[in-house]
């Protein structure tokens, strides 16, 4: 299809109203009867020379732009088009995946690049900032979906891409999921010139479980940072438990010099074996660490506000007030809080279909606030780690 003298008056229009209405810049160059294509002018794109849309295409994504939708971070709909932002890594899929369009009888489904619909929509709501490498359109991927009856519910559409999505992971091993737009850490307007000395005495000596810190920080997906953090607690508890119980077998022994070494005394060292071989539990792993390592009452505050909330009515106390809490109402704290994470990793780690709920589990809209907790409990372990004698030192 070409600029016609049918359709060059509509298309003006409909450019006009984009530059009105979604801070989209004017073209320098008038659309011309003849012309293949139209030119977008998305705010500080840097790939100018992929914002020429075919005017079939343009015609299509403009119909109906009065009535555009956005759903959540990661779609939006005009007329019977969707597009919903995908995350994969763009080498390994132009690499990797052929051309694909799924068909069925309520969507024609295909992968694009540099999306017109988001890339509006980035442009209207300034989600985009040349200076920290975020453009309005060249930066996304998207599934496009072109519903062929009445659009279907939203859960359905989403079904459907997933649907597509694993065909393409499985298929071609290439991890690909459900996106969002971009954005960027807010600065400040002031430079800091000065250099920032960090001494020795600032380092925390380092440890493999570092590693498995810095690649949760990485994860978008909540759930999947989740367990990366967890396993942190897992890697140290064997060794903090092994080194609690040392302490008391010590101090056992210690008394060796005023008590008498009687059947009593005796059992009570089978005792404490017991009690680290329950330690060493899953379910207990959690719950070792929060006891051994940390002030739960600093830490508290980041949980999410809903597990705050329950804790202290099933515990009879104010927030406020956690600093004072005795210790035996501090160890009924941390062994709650214990379960919670150890629910929460279960519910995650097996399939829904296989894995019964407890009621301690976090809730997803809460995981990312469950994460800020997290993310504070395993700094806590890598400092409580560095101050260890060699004997308990992980490495």
């Amino acid at each position: 299809m070409l600029v016609s003298k049918s359709n060059i008056e509509l298309i003006n229009q409909r450019l006009e109203y984009l530059y009105d209405n979604f801070n989209i810049e004017p073209s320098t160059e008038e659309v011309q009867i003849g012309d293949e294509d139209i030119f977008i002018g998305f705010p500080d794109e840097w790939d100018e020379a992929n914002s020429d849309y075919s005017v079939e295409d343009f015609l299509r994504y403009t119909e109906g732009l009065d009535n555009i939708q956005v759903i959540d971070n990661h779609s939006v709909i005009v007329g019977n088009i969707r597009q919903t932002i995908i995350s994969v890594n763009e080498y390994y899929y132009e690499y990797w995946v052929p051309d694909l369009k799924f068909e069925t009888e309520k969507y024609s489904l295909r992968i694009i690049s540099n999306p017109f619909l988001i890339g509006i929509i980035a442009s209207r709501d300034g989600i985009y900032n040349e200076d920290f490498g975020v453009y309005p359109c060249s930066d996304y991927k998207v599934v496009e979906i072109v519903y062929k009856k009445e659009k279907p519910s939203e859960e359905e559409d989403i079904e459907f891409i997933k649907t597509c999505l694993y065909y393409i992971a499985s298929k071609y091993d290439v991890p690909i999921s459900i996106g969002e737009f971009r954005s960027w850490d807010d600065i400040t307007d002031e430079e800091n010139d000065a250099t920032i000395i960090v001494g020795s005495s600032e380092l925390i000596p380092y440890c493999r479980a570092m590693d498995y810190y810095i690649e949760g920080l990485s994860i978008e997906k909540e759930d999947i940072k989740y367990l990366h953090l967890y396993k942190i607690i897992e890697y140290f508890s064997p060794i903090v438990s092994k080194k609690a119980s040392y302490e008391q077998l010590n101090k056992r022994l210690d008394a060796l010099q005023v008590v008498e070494r009687d059947s009593e005394y005796l059992e009570s060292i089978f005792k404490l074996t017991k009690q680290y071989e329950v330690s060493l539990k899953d379910k207990e792993l959690a719950n070792t660490v929060l006891n051994e390592c940390v002030d739960i009452a600093l830490l508290f505050q980041f949980l999410p506000d809903k597990i705050q909330k329950t804790l202290s009515k099933s515990c009879h106390f104010e927030v406020k007030n956690i600093a004072s809490l005795s210790s035996s109402t501090i160890e009924v704290i941390k062994k709650e809080i214990a379960d919670i994470l150890y629910a929460t990793r279960n519910s995650i780690v097996h399939a829904k279909s296989n894995y019964t709920v407890t009621g301690k589990e976090c809730s997803e809209e809460d995981l990312e606030q469950l994460n800020e907790f997290m993310v504070k409990l395993c700094e806590c372990l890598f400092v409580w780690n560095g101050r260890q004698s060699k004997e308990f030192q992980l490495k």
